[in-house]
């Protein structure tokens, strides 16, 4: 009986897993066959789904925020600047105007030399809320309630790029301003500059060593417009020579312009807004191998200034005592200035145009665009007045200052000092003098045949 008992235990246990095996086999059966139908049935019925979904409605953006993604560019990389004005006539506001109708928000600093009088103000007319008027006026006299950040002018330039306007521009549209823009940030002008620098050495906001020179639609063809410039400064001497405005050689250019100028410049330059300007910035920039290019297309002229004899007057006599201080802060006592010329009434209209846009000095003599024209040369001397005191000086242990500086004897001393002794020569002669050379002028006879640059006097026995 026990024995019965057993076996059927036995056959118990057998049919349990008997049916376990047959459940497990036909749960597994079922499941793969229904992951193999999902893996050939699903990329299909994902792209009809994706068929079946309509697509997102576009939200059409308003004129304004299109407006303001279109400019968001331009304001953060351009400052325009009002560097080169006068208070007593000036277009100052309608210019303004004219850059915020066209880019509403633009940065915009004023520089002032002092404080204004007439007060120089600038005041938006808004009908819209949301525009805010982005203008500063920097005085750049000495303040002495200012602390020392805020003397600096450039700090108030925040941008990478400052585009230097005359007075008197009309904006029409940002088309030129992302064109020189896009210009000035090309790298086709220094790619080999760049590829013969090692990797590591290339910062990636690294300082466009260029200058973008935007001439005016209201220039005169006529004229020339640039100038190389060659500065001499151990012989005292500048020198202009008028090239070609196509020329690679455009040190200065003359006539009506903007300039659009890399912010990493300006603060390698020494005083980079002195005046005058721009010829101060041009010099300090010739000095620092700094390469200009003029655009080929024009910004729009505004209100026309200086009609009247008076202010013309008045400003002339500004640029002549600002040219006479900058030569004295150079040191420069020789002025040469080579150009093709023209001779032009003062009365015509060609003329009083010119002048009236023209930065520098003029003269009747106007510099001729026509290079067939034979070429005159004009020199200036400096400090040889009977009013102006010697530019020698005291001379200690037989060394003038100027050699201390690395100078030789300036050119107009170095020019009286010759035609006094050609004068007590002939003298000598009338009479029947006999005489000779001696000491350091001797010396410099037989060794140079010729006077000493460094010569302040001469020595005759």
């Amino acid at each position: 009986m026990k024995i019965l008992r057993v076996r059927h235990a036995k056959l118990i246990v057998l049919l349990v897993v008997i049916a376990n095996l047959i459940l497990f086999y036909y749960s597994w059966k079922s499941t793969l066959w229904k992951n193999l139908a999902a893996s050939l049935t699903l990329p299909s019925m994902e792209s009809y789904d994706l068929l079946k979904k309509p697509s997102q409605p576009h939200v059409e953006k308003s004129p304004k925020e299109r407006a303001r993604n279109a400019f968001k560019h331009i304001r953060k990389s351009i400052t325009i600047v009002f560097r080169t004005f006068y208070t007593f006539e000036n277009d100052i506001k309608d210019s303004i105007d004219s850059i915020l109708d066209v880019i509403p928000n633009m940065p915009i600093v004023i520089y002032l030399e002092g404080i204004p009088y007439p007060p120089l103000v600038y005041q938006r007319n808004t009908t819209g809320s949301r525009e805010e008027v982005s203008v500063r006026f920097v005085n750049l006299g000495f303040d002495i309630a200012k602390p020392i950040y805020e003397l600096n002018p450039l700090s108030a330039i925040r941008t990478k790029y400052a585009l230097f306007m005359p007075d008197s521009v009309r904006l029409t549209s940002k088309n030129l301003l992302q064109k020189i823009l896009r210009e000035i940030n090309s790298n086709t002008w220094d790619k080999d500059a760049r590829l013969s620098k090692p990797k590591s050495l290339i910062a990636p906001e690294e300082v466009v060593r260029r200058v973008i020179i935007v001439p005016f639609a209201g220039n005169l063809k006529s004229f020339v417009g640039c100038t190389q410039v060659t500065l001499d400064l151990p012989n005292w001497t500048i020198q202009y020579v008028a090239v070609n405005s196509t020329s690679d050689k455009c040190d200065l250019f003359l006539q009506k312009h903007a300039l659009l100028v890399d912010v990493g410049i300006l603060k390698e330059l020494p005083e980079p807004l002195a005046a005058p300007f721009p010829e101060m910035f041009y010099i300090q920039s010739k000095l620092s191998n700094i390469t200009k290019f003029v655009y080929p297309q024009s910004f729009q002229d505004g209100r026309r200034l200086f009609a009247a004899y008076h202010t013309k007057q008045r400003r002339t006599d500004i640029k002549r005592r600002q040219f006479r201080e900058m030569y004295k802060k150079l040191q420069i006592k020789r002025i040469v200035r080579r150009s093709h010329k023209v001779s032009i009434k003062t009365d015509s209209k060609d003329s009083a145009s010119y002048s009236a846009q023209h930065n520098l000095v003029l003269d009747t003599q106007f510099s001729s665009s026509n290079f067939s024209l034979p070429q005159v040369t004009d020199i200036d001397l400096i400090g040889c007045e009977r009013t102006t005191k010697s530019c020698v000086g005291t001379v200690y242990n037989q060394r003038p200052f100027y050699v201390y500086l690395g100078k030789h004897t300036p050119p107009c001393c170095l020019d009286k000092l010759k035609s006094t002794f050609n004068h007590v020569l002939e003298e000598f002669e009338n009479v029947g003098i006999r005489y000779w050379l001696d000491n350091q002028a001797l010396r410099t006879a037989i060794d140079t045949n010729h006077l000493s640059p460094d010569a302040y006097d001469i020595d005759i026995s």
